[in-house]
């Protein structure tokens, strides 16, 4: 009987050890995921959604002045190239209303209301008509080849970053489907765009390639030199040459390419 005593005793111990411990953590949890770290969080969170958007269209009730946020086409897709980063990092609480927001932004892709959107398939996208309407403004070869360094930049940083970014939304309970959707879809629209421009020799004339391919050398040649540009280092945005250049190189020589990279980052470097 005492040997009975002595083992209920032991067991009624141990419960009484496990929901203790039981409560410790679940309050260490809530410690964790709703104060301190996920203040921090938001903060983080909350100021690269803001350079991002403020870069593009000022969100409703935010200041943009307090932050140095680039209106082109280059910095923008930097800017959520870091917001895509933040809601991928492990110390991101995704579970706030802020996260949640900024989340559900992304993951409204209708181009009459989303900013993001709207830049990345109509208004980038028109500088590409060919021909253009009539009013429309005329972009240089050197210019396309900045803002076609725009769309490689997100097609080349979108296989690391889809995988990460659905995991992380299935993770917390989320989805970015419309997001994805749009984004895979757009890759493909405006690649193809940086190549057909050149292929008719970025003439404000209907798409002919058969009659001009290749017959442009010198327009081909500032195309490269705007891409090569946005890829140099300059006083926003650390870039390191790090786009490889996914276009038709036509008659363009490693030498002459690695030439204009040369006098590119000469020209961007500080000192000058």
């Amino acid at each position: 009987m005492k040997i009975i005593i002595r083992i209920l005793l032991l067991i009624i111990i141990i419960i009484i050890n496990v929901v203790n411990n039981s409560h410790a953590t679940k309050k260490n949890i809530i410690l964790v995921t709703n104060d301190d770290d996920c203040q921090a969080s938001d903060e983080y969170l909350y100021k690269q959604n803001n350079i991002m958007r403020c870069s593009i269209a000022p969100p409703p009730g935010v200041d943009c002045k307090q932050y140095d946020a680039q209106g082109d086409w280059p910095n923008q897709v930097i800017y959520m190239n870091n917001l895509l980063n933040t809601l991928i990092d492990p110390k991101t609480c995704l579970n706030t209303t802020l996260a949640k927001n900024a989340i559900e932004y992304l993951d409204t892709t209708n181009t009459s209301i989303n900013q993001w959107w709207y830049t990345w398939y109509v208004f980038q996208v028109q500088y590409y008509d060919m021909p253009r309407k009539p009013g429309a403004r005329i972009e240089s070869p050197a210019t396309l080849g900045r803002k076609c360094w725009a769309f490689a930049y997100l097609a080349q940083i979108w296989p690391r970053l889809k995988p990460l970014l659905n995991q992380a939304m299935s993770n917390a309970g989320h989805s970015l489907e419309k997001f994805t959707i749009a984004y895979d879809n757009a890759i493909p629209l405006t690649m193809n765009l940086c190549k057909k421009v050149a292929a008719n020799c970025f003439v404000n004339k209907t798409y002919n390639p058969e009659q001009r391919n290749g017959t442009c050398p010198d327009a081909i040649g500032q195309f490269y030199t705007g891409f090569a540009w946005e890829n140099g280092n300059n006083n926003y945005q650390w870039r390191n040459d790090s786009v490889i250049f996914p276009f038709p190189r036509y008659s363009q020589t490693d030498e002459w390419r690695k030439n204009i990279m040369f006098a590119v980052n000469t020209a961007l470097n500080y000192i000058i």
